[in-house]
């Protein structure tokens, strides 16, 4: 438990307000409330603003964590190599609405990904702490405005992964909610967001919304709107996670279970062979850079390739960049037609990584064109965000589409990976059982 978790539980009291969230006490998994009159009562204190704020960031960061190493699995990045079942069915697609992983925390008993309840959790913490805050004295609370916007840009983020990788959704007991209303939910906390941000004069939570607001108006297809907030969003901008090696739940899971050279029981992923030797035109491309080691990953048959974005623990994750928000203007551009602006974002971001020109002769169409944007995204964003699963569901069914392992056009076209073992057919997360039971 980091210090600031132990400052704020320590300030509420044996009824903590975390403790409530990110466990199983509650009744209903997703119907997340503070606990009572006596932990308002001991949160009420001015004091306390920051320590609210950073409980906000931190049980984000381990919900993103978990989630992006969870999207991995699924992603044809890599191929399942689990000895593990709660971890296998993730990279088998067999992912059930009774999952175990959807209903745990991550300190969890269950291992593997366990990323609903603390993205659920962001949601409710921030929305009590930005209530707390901004009826606290102004002249009791440092960078009040700051702390305001933090916590509404977090939840703003952690709605991402509700709408882009499950298949439903629903807040506090509320309606069952369709991935494009929960986007819509997120795009309007990141519009509230940015003009807290803009107020508070940040401008790392200020790239951190526009960011966030332009991955979820693509999601939208609303490129107009995804590319004018894309094209803020300075090109060196970095936003990460932050990860540590002593307490479980800041462990970063893309190297904790799918990059680990100590533990072979928890190497439960190796790089996909389309993804070991990633070239353009020849040459090597430096954004893909995977090593093959002399080790066997968890099933003890599957050799093991390690990717290059998680070596340790206590690596931080990354949230939002800059590169990614230059594919977002590439990607609105050209399917809006403008092929010229992608293809420069495309080359800008070959001669970054040394590697020849795309389309120099400027002949190619604007379905090539999209599809070299995929391409790119999948090689700049190697293993991070979850942006490729998230490719992988919002082009399913139309030309660009990706097919998952186990389907035709994949790594295993036939339905059963390398170890004979039989693909799903979960492609979205379900939402737990025991949301939509009684409905």
């Amino acid at each position: 438990m980091t210090s600031l978790m132990r400052t704020w539980r320590r300030g509420l009291g044996a009824l903590g307000a975390l403790a409530a969230l990110t466990t199983a006490a509650c009744s209903n998994l997703l119907d997340v409330e503070l606990p009572g009159k006596v932990v308002t009562e001991q949160l009420d204190d001015p004091a306390l603003a920051s320590a609210l704020a950073n409980g906000v960031v931190i049980t984000f960061e381990c919900g993103w964590s978990q989630y992006v190493a969870a999207a991995n699995a699924m992603s044809d990045q890599v191929i399942s190599t689990s000895g593990l079942g709660n971890t296998n069915v993730w990279g088998m697609r067999s992912v059930l609405n009774t999952n175990l992983n959807l209903t745990d925390s991550c300190d969890g008993a269950v291992g593997g990904y366990n990323f609903l309840v603390p993205l659920q959790s962001t949601r409710v913490l921030a929305d009590q702490a930005f209530t707390l805050i901004d009826g606290f004295p102004d002249a009791r609370v440092t960078n009040k405005a700051f702390l305001k916007a933090q916590v509404k840009t977090y939840a703003a983020f952690a709605t991402i992964p509700l709408g882009e990788g499950f298949c439903s959704m629903a807040f506090n007991q509320g309606p069952i909610l369709t991935p494009q209303q929960t986007l819509q939910d997120a795009e309007a906390r990141f519009t509230e967001a940015l003009t807290l941000a803009t107020t508070a004069n940040s401008a790392d939570l200020r790239g951190m919304a526009l960011l966030g607001r332009a991955r979820v108006r693509l999601d939208l297809g609303n490129f107009a709107g995804a590319r004018a907030d894309a094209e803020q969003v300075a090109a060196n901008y970095v936003k990460n996670a932050t990860r540590g090696a002593t307490d479980r739940h800041r462990w970063n899971l893309l190297y904790e279970f799918q990059n680990n050279e100590v533990s072979q029981a928890l190497r439960h992923t190796t790089i996909a062979p389309a993804f070991r030797d990633v070239r353009w035109q020849g040459v090597a491309d430096p954004r893909v850079r995977v090593t093959s080691t002399t080790l066997l990953a968890g099933d003890n048959i599957s050799p093991l390739f390690r990717h290059a974005k998680a070596l340790t623990r206590s690596d931080p994750v990354l949230v939002a960049s800059g590169r990614e928000a230059r594919l977002i203007v590439a990607e609105a551009a050209a399917r809006s037609g403008d092929l010229a602006t992608a293809r420069t974002v495309i080359n800008a971001l070959h001669t970054a990584a040394a590697i020849p020109a795309y389309d120099p002769g400027n002949t190619a169409t604007q379905n090539e064109v999209i599809a070299q944007v995929i391409e790119e995204r999948v090689r700049e964003l190697f293993m991070e965000s979850g942006a490729r699963y998230s490719d992988h569901l919002r082009f399913r069914g139309t030309p660009f589409q990706i097919p998952f392992r186990g389907e035709p056009g994949s790594v295993h076209p036939n339905g059963v990976d390398h170890r004979n073992q039989q693909y799903g057919t979960t492609t979205c997360i379900p939402l737990p059982l025991s949301e939509t039971l009684g409905r």
